[in-house]
């Protein structure tokens, strides 16, 4: 591609970014202003200095979804600030200063471009990527197609609230490796240019990461079932609301995280980095232990063998002098602060496992849970019914829809759609369904709204109710994470049969005062309403939530921004909407043609880490490390139907691929010195470093 071009395609990109940023960041149902200015803000800083989007990204994003607040699970927070990076990276990438003689436009130099072999390696990732990239894009568009050719009267319109049956889940699923794309020129230029530096800054921005991740348990554990409260059937989410219903998100990030703070342990400049390394060690394996996830123990404790394995092979066949630097008098505290680290480790370990029940129960339900899932595998493959459907798959994002509508005994516990009437008194309502066949689903579904902290005390809830028959409603007013609550204030609801006549009924709650400290009392709560038949659907015209004071807790009670601030969570049944395995995620919705190109782009990425021009860099196998956690997580998990935990997998993948050597200085001209004293510099110097 010419200069010319490349300078006209990062532009277009660069616009693209710009307006789809700003865009969702004036819809935005909590901050739109603050955030319209802090993405402008964000993308002059990438804009600056590109290279500090592989930091900060992987360290906020387990803290950049605030769907439980705004609604949205269609875009998020994280969105706008992938885009604000896309969008400082391609402005730069065009307004750079054109590159000095004999350095190629990318920033390549030109010792790089002249040994064939390092050529072909990364020429045969760029095709590989660009393949899975055009078959993507093909599931995109057929789930597109599909969604919008099953609509049925029922149908939501695309719209900012949609949910996982609708035509815009196949966005939300494709989104993450769109993001990538768009990141990717910049990736690969910062990495043709100091891959070292880039290295490091993917491993503190995925450390950071895990850090915030794992503050949030322990604040959500101490809020809730408490830090020392290992038998309570609690599993932790931090703040990763994608596992409203169901799934692996908080599983993926931590498998994938973990060797990362090995990286900060064993890559520690200092006694005080150490201390704060080790610290981060402590609090992540608190958080992967009372996750109580079978695939996390699985996959982490894979992935830290291979890793110690490649580290042992890599000191072995290191030089005399890289030896005996690593024991070196001065820093006999890492040994020994080494040795205290792992005992307190394995006395976290010790503890979880001894002091509770909880996960031992989980283990001893193994056998039965894997029946379980294989029934469920059987049948997210009968969804394959043709060849067309084997190769190309049916549709990125379908298989919620798809799933619950021809496996019988497997629909949605529940669906929300708002009913607008223009013009009319009531305005817009809330039509709340439950199943349709399976009775045993009633209750499984709740609708939400986040409210403050709830202090002792009455409250009074409100509602505007109608059904075409008997139904039943069930309130909850509840301190709450996401899908756990402590004993709350719970009523029911009778609502009969009144055709257009609209009832109004008011309940009296109350909180009940917490124990457990400041933190349990201060966290944040949820109105809970759960449809329990037997009617096929309630009408929700208004609801109120009043504190003894007479303050309104609620925003949007009667619906007229649609769902705005209001979220929805599946309880105790998950099924039709994962699949729960990545590599039969990837044949239902991409195909076979999809699915052996990400198995090839895998298969690629591990031997550029272990032999090919990748294998010089010190992050190297704890890369291959993550890679392989996300591999063995996946094989219980679905990891791609989730936005970040998908972009996290997709940029470790890309990061993998195009690891390079750090690129030597270009050769002088002229000799300046005997080629017998430059190889004795040489090695001088690596002996030194």
């Amino acid at each position: 591609m010419s200069p010319g071009l490349q300078v006209a395609l990062h532009a277009v990109l660069a616009v693209f970014a710009c307006a789809l940023g700003s865009f969702i960041a004036l819809h935005h149902p909590l901050w739109p202003l603050p955030l319209t200015v802090t993405f402008l803000a964000w993308s002059t800083a990438v804009f600056l200095r590109p290279a500090i989007w592989p930091l900060v990204l992987p360290a906020l994003l387990p803290v950049a979804g605030l769907a439980p607040w705004t609604g949205w699970i269609v875009v998020e927070e994280f969105d706008l600030l992938a885009l604000g990076a896309a969008l400082g990276c391609h402005a730069r990438l065009v307004l750079r200063r054109s590159p000095p003689a004999g350095r190629a436009v990318a920033g390549v130099v030109p010792w790089r471009q002249s040994r064939p072999r390092r050529a072909r390696w990364f020429a045969l990732a760029r095709i590989g990527l660009g393949l899975l990239a055009a078959s993507w894009l093909l599931a995109l568009v057929r789930g597109l197609m599909a969604a919008s050719a099953g609509a049925g009267p029922d149908s939501v319109p695309p719209g900012w609230f949609a949910a996982y049956e609708d035509p815009l889940n196949s966005l939300r699923t494709g989104k993450s490796l769109l993001l990538i794309l768009l990141l990717l020129p910049s990736l690969r230029s910062l990495l043709d240019g100091a891959p070292e530096l880039l290295a490091r800054r993917l491993a503190a921005g995925v450390a950071t990461g895990l850090a915030l991740a794992s503050l949030a348990i322990l604040g959500e554990r101490a809020g809730y079932p408490g830090l020392l409260d290992f038998s309570t059937a609690y599993r932790s989410t931090a703040l990763f609301w994608e596992m409203h219903v169901g799934g692996a998100a908080l599983d993926a990030f931590l498998a994938m995280a973990v060797p990362f703070a090995v990286h900060a342990v064993l890559r520690a400049p200092g006694p005080l980095a150490w201390v704060l390394a080790a610290a981060l060690a402590l609090i992540a394996a608190y958080a992967g232990l009372t996750s109580f996830s079978r695939g996390v123990y699985l996959s982490v404790g894979f992935s830290l063998t291979v890793l110690a394995g490649l580290l042992c092979s890599t000191a072995a066949g290191a030089s005399p002098p890289a030896q005996a630097a690593v024991v070196r008098p001065s820093e006999r505290w890492r040994v020994w602060g080494g040795r205290v680290l792992v005992g307190v480790l394995i006395c976290e370990l010790v503890a979880v496992l001894a002091l509770g029940d909880f996960m031992g129960r989980r283990l001893s339900a193994s056998a039965r849970d894997l029946g379980g899932r294989l029934q469920h595998w059987s049948e997210g493959l009968s969804l394959l019914r043709s060849p067309a459907e084997v190769l190309f798959g049916r549709g990125l994002g379908r298989f919620p829809a798809n799933y619950s509508q021809a496996v019988p005994g497997r629909e949605m516990p529940g669906r929300l759609r708002v009913i607008d009437l223009p013009g009319q008194a009531q305005g817009s309502y809330l039509r709340l369904f439950g199943p349709r066949h399976n009775e045993h689903l009633r209750g499984a579904f709740d609708l939400l709204q986040r409210v403050p902290a709830l202090a002792e005390g009455p409250y009074t809830v409100v509602l505007e109710l109608r059904a075409a028959r008997l139904a039943r409603l069930r309130v909850e007013l509840c301190q709450r994470h996401l899908l756990y609550a402590v004993p709350c204030g719970r009523s029911g609801v009778l609502v009969h049969q009144g055709g257009e006549q609209w009832q109004q009924v008011s309940l009296g709650l109350r909180s009940n005062k917490q124990t457990g400290g400041w933190w349990r009392q201060a966290g944040p709560g949820f109105i809970s309403l759960q449809f329990a038949g037997p009617a096929d659907y309630i009408d929700i015209g208004k609801v109120s939530v009043l504190a003894a004071d007479g303050r309104e807790l609620l925003r949007n009670a009667a619906f007229s921004d649609g769902l705005r601030h209001w979220f929805f969570a599946g309880h105790d049944y998950f099924v039709p909407w994962h699949i729960d395995n990545l590599f039969l995620e990837l044949l239902i919705d991409q195909g076979a043609i999809g699915l052996l190109l990400l198995l090839g782009l895998l298969v690629l990425a591990f031997a550029n880490l272990l032999g090919g021009p990748g294998r010089a860099q010190t992050l190297a196998p704890y890369l291959l490390a993550s890679l392989l956690a996300a591999v063995v997580v996946g094989m219980v998990s679905s990891l791609l139907d989730m936005p970040r935990t998908a972009f996290l997998f997709f940029l470790l993948l890309c990061f993998a691929l195009f690891l390079d050597e750090e690129p030597a200085a270009d050769p002088p001209r002229t000799p300046v010195c005997p080629p017998e004293k430059a190889i004795a510099d040489l090695s001088q110097s690596k002996i030194t470093a």
